[in-house]
């Protein structure tokens, strides 16, 4: 038990609003309580990422990872190559086409 809660209390919901209270913590993984007490607070209640939101955050990860190796190469020899420079460029042109290509199916 939590050492900051001190008291319980016990609430009876329709079928209808006992529904609507399972699809939010379905929508975003939250426990039941957690969802109450965040509305009861005002807090947002945000519905967690999807599997396309998960995979894309980990591609421009995958993809920023080989950023910084090539900003590393530039900083340790000092100068950028032309072809250094070219592969910037397609990494944050990779970047804002994934991030085009998901905004349309988040629409």
């Amino acid at each position: 038990m939590n050492k900051h809660r001190y008291r319980k209390y016990q609430l009876w919901l329709s079928k209808e609003e006992d529904e609507a209270l399972a699809k939010l913590c379905e929508k975003t993984a939250l426990s039941r309580a957690t969802v109450l007490r965040k509305f009861i607070l005002s807090e947002t209640i945000k519905e967690r990422p999807n599997a396309d939101f998960k995979k894309l955050t980990d591609e421009i990860n995958d993809i920023g990872i080989n950023f910084n190796q090539l900003v590393h190469k530039v900083n340790t020899v000092g100068y950028a190559t032309d072809e250094d420079v070219k592969e910037a460029q397609r990494a944050f042109e990779l970047i804002l086409k994934k991030l085009h290509a998901w905004e349309k199916t988040w629409r």
